[in-house]
Formats: structure tokens, C-alpha cells, sequence
């Protein structure tokens, strides 16, 4: 099954391409448990110390100091697809047109290519006949440019990270990460096809068989109908990695709780990289995504800044979160490669492969609320995005998540979750999310989208997320 094929694809990116990306990774996928609990503080998981610059904090009580740090790492993987059934089967089947043609009922040549009248009632048939087809592949190339994606991605952490240390002697917790994440798009560029009957009467003079319209061939012996324009398949792919330095503290305590605060530096380097593929050339749509495995990245570096206030109470808290308030860029070249490639210079599918891209890691900001028991033990949260940012690919994220927790007290299973995340913008697709501890160290925590798409005849969900790490208890 298809989705097997990407999802080992987005494992294999990940550790292939990427060696470390910020706390949150790309919009995509949270990392961890927070893939559950959302961008949620939660002194039980050192997870949260990546996430709200001022949650580590939250474990520095009356101990003197303290070092804690993830034992192996933490990897997710996770897929999306776009609103169309089977949509590597109709990419796969409309570029038949474009590589070995279309069967279609060419009209007889005239008899006499000198008789205006026979040639005039030929081009009028053939035009019939042809820009039914034409129409058709237009009308599906633009559905599947706008609405047809394939989406990989993956994330984590490298071992041991991230690591902590408080104490009284800083007067506070000091957090190290470097961690990453990759993600992978597949999308249809549409250049429509345009036909030229101008010159069919000198080629029937010469007496060709198979008449040039331009951007597309007729056989009238084969009857057969073959396209060549610039409708492209591209993937591009974009890595994101980083070292983070945060800092938090008390700043403010009274009889009913503590406001924390903290900062966190990000070291970014950034990488794109893409593979552009024109339909003439195309046999297997799920072989592009796999090339990018061997294409070359391009990579920029910047420095990102976050800022984070939290409020822990007895039985609840509530924060914010501004991530990346200077709003870094990564500026990458025009891709090298399509030389050869059959692209018309000045063309715009050829202007738009070829010009320079800038992403930018638009600043967002991130609120958390809980409530729990006195002991911690059951848990209510909820996180909200307040303004939707870009993934590297331009598809808006703004998520939302509400989730629910509980502690047992068990050293077989300590924690069960389950909860509920939406991107309210983009695809506003929603997922149903549930995770576990496992002998206190294993976490596994899962999503999968509440809307479904068709792939290879099979109804699948259009997202799903898997998140595996191993984390020293607290």
C-alpha cells in the first residue's frame, strides 16, 4: 500500500536529511506526547521543556538542583494526502497522454489537402475530437494542481535530548535541544494546453500522417493523441534543524501560585531540496516522492527567538507562547537541474521552478490552559494557535487541541491520554489523538484524521501520525 511506501519514505528522509530542527519542528506534527496533550506544560514530561520557553520551571521546587535529559530519542512520522480519491492513479493515468497518448477517433485525413473545403471540415472534426480530451485533461490537471497533494514528514530528537539542569545557584532551569524535522510535498503544476490548427494544411501537403498542433501530436493512423507541454510533477522537500539554548525562572510567586518565565535561542539551518518531473517523462507518480531521497539540498542558516510566560496554580495553569518573533527567513537559490529537461526558458512553469524561494518562520502565538487534581493525576488541557502560519510548502497551520490525561500510578502503564487537535486553517483536517507511557520511559503516541481519502481503491484516512520516544521518568 502506498501509504506504507511514504511513510518509510518520510522515516528515511528524516534519518537520512536531518540532524536536528526547533522544539516544535515544522507545523506539521508536534513532537512527542504534545502530539496528544498539544503545546501543553506539564511538569511530568521533560517534552514541555521544549515546548513553552518557561515550562521547565515548573520542576525546579525546593531541590537544590537537578539534571534530567531523554534517554534515546524521540522520532515521529506522519502523512497527509490531499481531497482526491486515488490521486496517483490519475496522475499516473493522465500522463499517459503525455508519454504514450490517447486513443481517440481521428477523423479520415481529406482526400484532396488542396481542397479548402475538405481541409476546413477535417480541422473542424479533429478539433471536436481532440479538445473533448483536451478539456478533460485540463479540467483534472487543474483539480489535482489545487487540491491534489501527497505530504510526508518527520521529526525528532537527537539521543539523550533534550537535557535540563536547574538549581538555585542560577536561579533557575537552563535546556538544551537539538532536534529536527523534514517534510515532503508532491504537487501537480498545470501549464494548460493550448492548440494550434493553423498549419495542418502544408503538413497534410507534405504529407505527414502525424500533424504537430503545437503542444500535442496527432497520429491519424494510430488514431492515437499525445500531449507535450510543461505540466510538471514536483516534489520538494525541507529540512529544518536547530540547536536551542532556553532559560527559565521564577519571577513572581504569591499565596496562589507562580509566574514563570522564560527565553529560548535557536540556531536554524534550513535545507530545500527538489525533484520536478514533466509528465512526458513520468511512469510512476510514488517514484518521484522516493528521488528526493537523492536529490541535492540547498541550505541557508538564521537565528529564531522565543519568548514564553506561564502561570502554575494548585489546580490549574495557563500560558503563552511567542515562537519565532524575529520571524528568520531562509532564502534558497533557483534550483539547478532543469537544463535538458525539455522546459522553455521565460515559460512560466519554467519562471516558477526556477526563481529564488524564501521561507520565512512566521511568528506565532500560542496560548495553554489545564486544570488538574491536587496530585496530578487526572488532567484536563487545552492549547490554541492564534494565528495560522505556513508550513515551508505555503499550506496554513493553526492547530487546535483539547486532551485529557491520567496518571495511574501504575509502573507498567503510568500514563494514559487521549485527546482531540484541528487545523482550523488549510485543510482544516481534524484528528482523533491517543498515547501511553510504557514502563515509565516508553511513550507512543498516535493520530489519525477524522476525514478519509481513497489510495490504490483503498479508503484511508487523509493524515495519520506516529510518535515513539524514550524519556527519563520524572
Amino acid at each position: 500500500m502506498r501509504i506504507t511506501v511514504y511513510l518509510s519514505a518520510a522515516l528515511l528522509l528524516f534519518l537520512g536529511i536531518a540532524s536536528g530542527a526547533h522544539a516544535a519542528s515544522f507545523v506539521n506534527q508536534s513532537v512527542g506526547g504534545n502530539l496528544v496533550r498539544g503545546y501543553t506544560s506539564n511538569p511530568q514530561s521533560i517534552i514541555s521543556n521544549i515546548s513553552n520557553p518557561a515550562a521547565s520551571a515548573m520542576s525546579l521546587k525546593d531541590d537544590e538542583s537537578f539534571t534530567r535529559f531523554g534517554l534515546l530519542t524521540n522520532i515521529g512520522v506522519g502523512t497527509e494526502y490531499g481531497q482526491i480519491d486515488n490521486i496517483f492513479d490519475v496522475i499516473d493515468q493522465k500522463a499517459q497522454a503525455f508519454s504514450k497518448g490517447l486513443a481517440l477517433d481521428v477523423p479520415a485525413p481529406p482526400a484532396d489537402p488542396n481542397d479548402p473545403a475538405q481541409v476546413d471540415q477535417f480541422i473542424t472534426e479533429l478539433k471536436n475530437t481532440v479538445e473533448v480530451a483536451v478539456e478533460d485533461l485540463n479540467d483534472v490537471l487543474a483539480v489535482v494542481g489545487q487540491d491534489g497533494y501527497a505530504k510526508v514528514f518527520a521529526n525528532g530528537t537527537l539521543p539523550v535530548m533534550p537535557i535540563s539542569h536547574g538549581s538555585r545557584v542560577i536561579g533557575g532551569v537552563l535546556t538544551l535541544d537539538v532536534s529536527g524535522s523534514v517534510t515532503s510535498k508532491s504537487v501537480t503544476l498545470q501549464d494548460p494546453i493550448d492548440l494550434d490548427y493553423a498549419d495542418i494544411q502544408n503538413q497534410l501537403l507534405a504529407g505527414l500522417t502525424t500533424l504537430d498542433l503545437g503542444e500535442g501530436t496527432v497520429d491519424t493512423v494510430a488514431d492515437n493523441f499525445t500531449v507535450d507541454n510543461d505540466s510538471t510533477l514536483v516534489t520538494r522537500a525541507a529540512s529544518l534543524a536547530s540547536l536551542s539554548l532556553g532559560y527559565s525562572r521564577a519571577v513572581f510567586r504569591g499565596e496562589n501560585g507562580v509566574l514563570l518565565a522564560g527565553v529560548r535561542g535557536k540556531l536554524y539551518r534550513s535545507g530545500l531540496a527538489r525533484v520536478a518531473t514533466r509528465l512526458g517523462g513520468l511512469t510512476d507518480a510514488k517514484k518521484i516522492l522516493e528521488d528526493i531521497l537523492n536529490a541535492k539540498f540547498n541550505y541557508d542558516n538564521n537565528f529564531g527567538i522565543d519568548l514564553g510566560l506561564l502561570w502554575e496554580s494548585r489546580n490549574y495553569q495557563a500560558g503563552v507562547t511567542v515562537s519565532d518573533i524575529n520571524e528568520p527567513e531562509f532564502s534558497f537559490p533557483g534550483m539547478e537541474g532543469l537544463e535538458g529537461m525539455g522546459y522553455t526558458p521565460g515559460t512560466d512553469i519554467y519562471n516558477r521552478l526556477a526563481s529564488k524561494y524564501v521561507y520565512t518562520l512566521e511568528r506565532q502565538f500560542k496560548f495553554e490552559a489545564g486544570v488538574f487534581t491536587a496530585d496530578r493525576r487526572w488532567a484536563l488541557n487545552a492549547t490554541y494557535d492564534a494565528n495560522a502560519i505556513p508550513d515551508p510548502f505555503g499550506d496554513d497551520y493553526q492547530w487546535a487541541t483539547v486532551s485529557g490525561e491520567y496518571f495511574t500510578g501504575s509502573w507498567i502503564i503510568p500514563g494514559l491520554r487521549a485527546g482531540y487537535r484541528a487545523n482550523l486553517a488549510g485543510e482544516k483536517i481534524g484528528y482523533g489523538a491517543l498515547g501511553l507511557t510504557v514502563l515509565k520511559v516508553l511513550n507512543i503516541d498516535m493520530a489519525m484524521a477524522l476525514k478519509s481519502v481513497d489510495i490504490d481503491n483503498d479508503t484511508v484516512p487523509r493524515g495519520a501520525m506516529l510518535n515513539i520516544g524514550l524519556h527519563m521518568p520524572i
